[in-house]
């Protein structure tokens, strides 16, 4: 998913007047925490996280989580539009459905990469 399609997506879903700079560094900072919290501790980690910002091609560029993880990205935004406008039964219902998928995309990805460090078991 890139990050025009989901800013889209959220907006399609809950109509609001947020400029969409404010999207941007939402995900900008899902996507720093996803770099740090998980991808980096195992060797095949993407080239280092700077974040976006005003010169990133929103058209083009791409979210860290792939398919069929990345309705999550989706949840994520709905989430925080839930809450800027006090939507706590909508929050919560987002929120919970983010970290079905954050969980889910967390054990998944743990499960098919070895860490650094780790070669293999010896018994």
């Amino acid at each position: 998913m890139t990050i025009l399609e989901a800013i889209q997506r959220a907006d399609l879903l809950r109509p609001n007047q947020l400029d969409p700079a404010v999207k941007l560094r939402w995900l900008s900072t899902l996507d720093g925490q996803v770099h740090r919290e998980l991808l980096r501790a195992f060797p095949e980690t993407p080239e280092p996280f700077t974040g976006y910002g005003e010169d990133t091609e929103l058209r083009q560029t791409g979210l860290l989580i792939p398919y069929p993880y990345d309705e999550l990205y989706l949840h994520y935004l709905l989430m925080r539009l839930d809450l800027e406008h006090g939507e706590l039964d909508r929050y919560n219902a987002d929120a919970a459905a983010f970290n079905r998928l954050w969980q889910s995309y967390a054990a998944a990805y743990c499960r098919s990469h070895r860490p650094k460090g780790v070669t293999g078991l010896r018994f």
